[in-house]
C-alpha cells in the first residue's frame, strides 16, 4: 500500500542535520592480483650498493695531491686507483667513476710535478749559460 503524505496526522520525517552518525560505505572489492603495468617505486635513500673505501680514497689522493698534499697524494692516488677497480671487479660495489677521476687527477699531479721539474732544470740550463757568456 502507498502512503499518504497528505495524510494531517503524518508527521514526516526531520531533514537530516549532518550530525547524525553516516553508515561506512561497503568495502570494495579488493584488486584482483594480475598484471600491473606501472613501474616500481623508487628506491629508498642509501638502499644503493655500497661504495668501494679504496675508491673513495683514491678520488681524495687525487684531489689532495693537486692540493694540500702535493706529489705524496698524486702517487698515492695513482698506486689506489688500480687497487680499487680490481676490488670493485670482484665484489660489484659501486665507486668505479670516483677511482676513474681520482686515477686522472693523480696522472695529472704527476704531470704537473714532472713539468715543474723540467721547467727548473731548463731555467736552471738558460741562466747558467747566460752567466757563462758573460764572464
Amino acid at each position: 500500500m502507498s502512503e499518504n503524505t497528505n495524510d494531517p496526522g503524518h508527521v514526516p520525517p526531520p531533514a537530516p542535520s549532518g550530525f547524525e552518525a553516516a553508515t561506512p560505505p561497503p568495502p570494495a572489492a579488493a584488486p584482483s592480483p594480475g598484471p600491473s603495468y606501472s613501474s616500481p617505486p623508487p628506491a629508498a635513500a642509501g638502499a644503493g650498493k655500497v661504495t668501494n673505501t679504496m675508491a673513495m680514497i683514491t678520488l681524495i689522493a687525487g684531489i689532495g695531491g693537486l692540493t694540500f698534499l702535493p706529489f705524496i697524494g698524486s702517487i698515492v692516488a695513482v698506486i689506489t686507483g688500480p687497487m680499487a677497480d680490481k676490488q670493485i671487479r670482484q665484489t660489484g660495489e659501486d665507486g668505479a667513476q670516483l677511482a676513474k677521476i681520482g686515477k686522472i687527477l693523480g696522472w695529472v699531479g704527476l704531470g704537473l710535478w714532472v713539468l715543474a721539474i723540467l721547467g727548473i732544470i731548463l731555467l736552471t740550463v738558460v741562466l747558467a749559460g747566460a752567466g757563462a757568456m758573460n764572464s
